[in-house]
């Protein structure tokens, strides 16, 4: 009767041991994902559900590590706890260290014409192709800010 415990016992962890290896390996080739765009400001991943996460390379320039946004159109709950932001609040996050520990994971909604302003201002775009990029979240967009290594 004990081998039979055993052995009831002893498959499920031999094979969870075999499993977990290989779901522990992740993407390994993330460089060959056409939602990845890698600059030298750092990285962003654009999500199936019309959200994103960016990494930024620089945090000796700016104060924010990390951005998770969020497709206004798919998330509506965040309506009620988010407070609009302007391009200028944007700017003072990124480069006031106090403005960022107060925004931190907090969640802010930026508006499709906001988004057009920044991209033109930080990406250094023209107003038609800010629009076409801005074009993916005619809603506009949630997002929180974070600080990773502080």
């Amino acid at each position: 009767m004990n081998k039979k415990l055993l052995m009831f016992t002893l498959v499920p962890l031999v094979l969870s041991v075999m499993v977990v290896p290989a779901m522990a390996i992740g993407p390994q080739k993330a460089e060959k994902n056409p939602h990845n765009m890698i600059t030298p400001e750092g990285a962003e991943l654009l999500l199936p559900s019309g959200g994103f996460h960016s990494w930024m390379a620089d945090t000796e320039a700016w104060y924010i590590d990390y951005e998770h946004g969020i497709d206004a159109s798919k998330a509506k709950g965040l309506a009620r706890r988010a407070t609009a932001i302007t391009l200028a609040d944007i700017l003072e996050v990124m480069t006031d260290p106090e403005a960022a520990l107060a925004a931190e994971n907090t969640w802010f909604y930026i508006s499709y014409e906001v988004l057009v302003e920044m991209m033109m201002t930080l990406g250094g775009l023209t107003q038609e192709e800010a629009e076409a990029m801005a074009a993916m979240w005619p809603e506009g967009v949630y997002v929180r800010f974070v600080n990773v290594g502080r």
